[in-house]
């Protein structure tokens, strides 16, 4: 089963789907730039690209500081 893709922060794009006896979950930044990972179920999927656009997007504020 394969969930549509729904807006998350700053942009990044998030897919859901079932692969086998895992869940796959794949998050888009507005860049293209593609990550993805498995997890046991649909709300630790959920979690884990959350995860994911977080660390996504704070490293793209530590760039834009200039340190």
């Amino acid at each position: 089963m394969d969930e549509t893709s729904f807006p998350k922060p700053d942009g990044c794009q998030f897919r859901l789907s079932a692969a086998g006896e895992v869940w796959s979950w794949r998050l888009t930044t507005p860049d293209g730039e593609c990550l993805r990972g498995f997890a046991p179920d649909p709300k630790t999927a959920r979690r884990s690209a959350a995860f994911a656009a977080f660390a996504v997007s704070a490293l793209r504020r530590t760039q834009q500081r200039r340190f």
